[in-house]
């Protein structure tokens, strides 16, 4: 019983270790993909933690979220920055905003999920980009308003690329062992 207990704490720590690093691997190929913005992405590295709630649950889900944006903040150099700080409060609220809506998952796709997670992303970075930055400016203005609009309208478009991804990838479960991936990997 104790080594059954192990081997399937070994084997949990693999997918981690797998979807942490596709997450990772994604993000680095979303940064040569060019964009109108330079802070413009599409969430591709979300995917990892899309796997990571459909296959394995909200813990891992989050494990992966975290883990990527610290690994991440530590290899381009960023770490406890202003960006940082941004990435990783907006990281934290997107995941759980798409655990609070996977309780609902049997009336929610997967696309659905996304959008409503890259929404939540997008605007908690507004708003601590706001605190952060821009405290002591007026944003009665118009443009403003027009750049919100703007930018959580992209981020739908990139929440709903990214679920469509990810829901593509796990109707082929039946096709992916993921078993099979790993021993690939290793």
């Amino acid at each position: 019983m104790e080594r059954v207990k192990e081997k399937n704490n070994i084997r949990r720590e693999k997918y981690l270790i797998f979807l942490i690093l596709l997450s990772l691997y994604l993000s680095l190929a979303e940064a040569l993909i060019p964009k109108p913005f330079p802070w413009l992405k599409l969430g591709l590295a979300n995917i990892g933690t899309i796997i990571a709630l459909e296959k394995f649950g909200k813990k891992m889900a989050l494990e992966v979220t975290l883990c990527r944006i610290i690994i991440q903040g530590i290899m381009i150099g960023t770490l406890f920055s202003p960006g940082f700080i941004v990435s990783l409060i907006s990281g934290i609220v997107s995941v759980n905003i798409m655990i609070l809506f996977y309780n609902f998952r049997s009336s929610l796709s997967l696309i659905s999920l996304s959008i409503l997670s890259a929404l939540a992303h997008n605007f908690t970075q507004l708003l601590v980009v706001y605190f952060l930055m821009f405290r002591n400016m007026n944003i009665n203005s118009r443009y403003i308003v027009f750049f919100v609009i703007g930018f959580l309208f992209l981020g739908c478009i990139a929440g709903a690329i990214t679920g469509f991804i990810g829901e593509k990838l796990l109707l082929r479960r039946s096709c992916i062992k993921w078993e099979d991936i790993l021993e690939l990997t290793v």
